[in-house]
């Protein structure tokens, strides 16, 4: 059911970024989740380390595929759903560009002419992410996670507009970084 609501999560989260309309029902179960229908070459799976340009669309792309497997989990956790569903829906609401940007230069990066093809769990799946926020949480239990989600949602830590933002001007050439 979890995995089943991150996908849901995720999918919602790339149409709203792409500015799509999705059917919201809930997925099939887990248990029949189609595989990810893009592979990436070899030499693209996991993280571009000699590449910052990748390597921070990448680090930004998993602190939200984590966000979204955190508040699915967190939606089971009846005292804590509406808080996390506001929450979560309040920061994606001012991250969908940035996130749209992360998707549109990942799924170029991963999957090249194929890009426009390419889905979240797609994009999860070249960068070996988790499809469970349970072994992230390590000796935090889901309790405990979901009750600090909202406050901590709010924080500069996910706020990737600022993150990229930052990161761009950290890369960008000296003479795009001199003042005019």
């Amino acid at each position: 059911m979890k995995r089943a609501l991150a996908a849901l999560l995720c999918t919602l989260a790339i149409a709203a970024a792409r500015g799509e309309e999705v059917d919201a029902s809930p997925p099939a179960t887990a248990a029949s989740a189609p595989a990810p229908a893009l592979a990436a070459p070899a030499g693209r799976t996991g993280y571009a380390f000699d590449n910052p340009d990748i390597l921070i669309r990448q680090r930004l792309f998993g602190l939200a595929h984590g966000l979204s497997l955190l508040a699915a989990a967190c939606l089971d956790q009846p005292q804590h759903a509406t808080a996390i569903e506001n929450a979560y829906a309040a920061w994606h609401a001012g991250q969908a560009g940035t996130i749209e940007i992360l998707v549109h230069d990942l799924a170029a990066w991963y999957f090249g002419p194929r890009a426009g093809e390419a889905q979240w769990p797609d994009l999860a799946h070249a960068l070996g992410l988790a499809e469970s926020i349970q072994p992230a949480l390590g000796q935090v239990a889901l309790d405990d996670a979901c009750a600090s989600l909202p406050e901590a949602i709010a924080r500069p830590r996910y706020q990737l507009d600022k993150l990229l933002a930052e990161a761009n001007a950290a890369t960008a050439p000296a003479a795009d970084r001199a003042p005019r």
